[in-house]
């Protein structure tokens, strides 16, 4: 069954509740006090099934300016709206008031009730109307029909069931496909069940058994019990009337403005990036930095508004703006939204969320206001490649991506792929992808950097990768970091080996005195090959500058490095291997004491030298013995 939500707009005491009494036979002022002062302070619900199936679920706000807060927590979930005007009184400030609210929150179609007819004359009646289609002009109403009705007598309310029901059926079903969402407009403790929240399911389903979080505390629970219009249901979907019975939860763990969602899929946030417009009739222009209170959902958050993209707002005028609130909300972009001055509590204007959870931003900041166009007006690839350029240098993956969007995953890698085809995306891996822009910058700033290091260490063949990747890409997770590496090799722009980087044809190049320096240490290295001279000493009898070319020859491979204080020539170590291989291959395994007797050393060369081969993967240590790796 096709599911809509129909709301009332209009004056204090233009008859909104008695219409909807007429209509469904169903009194929406539930509390004493409403009974009492005979006036709606709360919202009221009803439900109306129309003619051609529909099942409407109708929102009564409350028409006095104390409560508007209450009218624009209903507005913001209405299809079809009924403006009510009473015959006997006309357009009113709040008529003008609501009408402004329902066009900001873009509510798509409506129809007019002109209440109380049984009241005025016919001829009173055309002045009201004339008025009234003067104050729609202009409007998503101004080719509404304007339904003269009675709810004393019932004139005109089989004539507005009929119009609702037309409207009804045009109306565009709500997705019922990803995350769940349902902003909360009341709270209450039902005997011998708990918690129950109710308001409209804004998007996807919820059944019996779902695991769902409150926002913006986080709190994760249990759907006992899912309600529909007072009868139990096994699920509710996007644009019905539920009310849902939590397990677990204290009535003051959640109030009237929180949001019920599907656990992941919406991230509380004191900021938010939206498009704003003024409302034209405005006195002032709104300054930078000005105290708001801002209405999305069921939601009322005071803040304050950044203007983006302009010093002031003039009245009628839209602009980027991004909104700092005091405490958190869970909003989702392309949401409605309605900002009033925090006092007095005049409506200034609405607008649409392009960005849920931003990062906080400078005013005229060219780079973030294109990335908000791209937000308001881009196309499914605009925005996927925008939201991978937001990621900056780190990148994303396809599955972060889609989880953000909320779309599938296939559908996702399959556009990532069409981007990276277009150049706009740099593959990573599989999974893992930068924008084009950012990976230009990061591998000149890597490149940059490892040049300046060959040039500052001219006698250091590879740079370390850790240091490449403290200077040059410090935010960038390690596992991120190798997969540009690789990519940078692929590129040929670099070389990797082991924990070395190298630019590509770069090579240690001794002068002619260091060449001197570098063969007189060899020599000496090579008197006792396997049991040669420490570093200690070599510098002591060759100079300081004995240990800088002794770590270039081993950047050049003509020595190894076996420790800090322990080198030996290449060949020496070739020629070990050797004798430790024909030694293995007849005893099927070599000892340290076997491996001194071996090359004529100390224990002292020994076990250096065994655990060096360890640390190259040539042998492997078993106990005491060693094998062949």
């Amino acid at each position: 069954m096709k599911q809509i939500i129909i709301g009332t707009a209009g004056h204090v005491d233009h008859g909104k509740t008695a219409l909807i009494k007429a209509l469904t036979g169903i009194d929406t002022d539930r509390l004493k006090e409403e009974k009492e002062r005979g006036l709606s302070i709360e919202l009221g619900f009803a439900h109306l099934e129309l003619p051609s199936g529909v099942l409407a679920g109708i929102v009564d706000v409350p028409g006095h300016e104390r409560f508007l807060k209450n009218m624009l927590m209903g507005a913001g979930s209405t299809d079809v709206v009924i403006l009510v005007v009473a015959a006997d009184e006309g357009v009113m400030p709040q008529t003008t008031e609501h009408l402004d609210i329902l066009r900001l929150l873009h509510v798509p179609a409506g129809v007019i009730a002109v209440t109380k007819v049984d009241l005025v004359d016919e001829e009173w009646l055309d002045v009201v109307e004339e008025d009234l289609r003067q104050a729609i002009a202009g409007t998503f109403l101004a080719d509404a029909p304007v339904i003269r009705v009675s709810s004393v007598t019932g004139e005109g309310i089989d004539r507005l069931r009929a119009e609702l029901d037309r409207l009804a059926r045009a109306v565009r079903e709500r997705s019922a496909v990803g995350p769940f969402r349902l902003p909360v407009d009341r709270v209450f403790t039902m005997p011998g069940f708990g918690t129950v929240v109710t308001g409209t399911v804004a998007s996807g389903r919820v059944r019996v058994g779902d695991t769902v979080e409150l926002l913006p505390a986080g709190r994760q629970t249990r759907v006992r019990q899912v309600q529909m219009h007072g009868r139990k249901v096994e699920e509710a979907v996007a644009g019905s009337r539920a009310a849902l019975n939590l397990v677990g939860v204290e009535v003051e763990e959640v109030e009237r403005g929180d949001t019920c969602a599907t656990p992941g899929s919406l991230r509380a946030t004191h900021l938010i990036d939206a498009r704003l417009q003024l409302l034209p009739r405005l006195e002032r222009p709104l300054a930078d930095r000005t105290r708001i209170r801002l209405h999305a959902g069921t939601a009322e958050v005071i803040g304050r508004v950044s203007l983006l993209d302009r010093h002031e707002l003039a009245p009628g005028e839209t602009g980027l703006v991004q909104f700092r609130l005091e405490s958190p909300t869970a909003v989702m972009r392309g949401d409605p939204f309605v900002i009033r001055l925090y006092s007095p509590m005049v409506t200034l204007g609405g607008g649409v969320v392009l960005d849920a959870t931003p990062r906080k931003h400078r005013r005229f900041q060219e780079d973030v206001l294109a990335g908000l166009r791209v937000r308001e007006s881009g196309g499914p690839l605009d925005l996927l490649a925008r939201a991978v350029y937001d990621a900056g240098d780190t990148g994303t993956t396809v599955p972060a991506l889609a989880a953000a969007q909320h779309r599938p995953v296939e559908e996702v890698r399959a556009e990532v792929g069409t981007l990276v085809e277009e150049g706009v995306l740099v593959a990573l891996s599989a999974q893992a992808v930068v924008h084009r822009e950012r990976w230009s910058a990061l591998a000149e700033r890597l490149v940059a950097v490892m040049d300046a290091f060959h040039q500052a260490n001219p006698l250091r063949e590879w740079m370390p990768r850790e240091e490449l990747h403290t200077r040059g890409a410090r935010a960038v997770p390690g596992g991120t970091f190798g997969l540009m590496l690789q990519r940078l090799a692929s590129e040929g722009r670099v070389e990797v080996q082991g924990n070395g980087v190298r630019r590509p044809g770069h090579a240690v190049s001794l002068t002619p005195e260091q060449e001197a320096l570098a063969a007189r240490i060899e020599a000496r290295l090579g008197v006792t090959p396997f049991s040669p001279p420490s570093a200690a000493e070599l510098v002591a009898t060759e100079g300081p500058r004995a240990r800088e070319i002794l770590n270039a020859l081993a950047e050049m491979g003509r020595v190894a490095r076996v420790t800090p204080d322990l080198y030996l020539l290449a060949d020496a170590i070739e020629r070990i291997k050797a004798l430790v291989s024909e030694h293995i291959a007849a005893h099927g395994q070599i000892t340290a004491a076997a491996f001194r007797d071996l090359t004529g050393s100390s224990r002292k060369y020994a076990v250096p030298i065994l655990e060096y081969l360890d640390s190259i993967r040539f042998t492997r240590r078993v106990g005491d013995e060693r094998i062949l790796w």
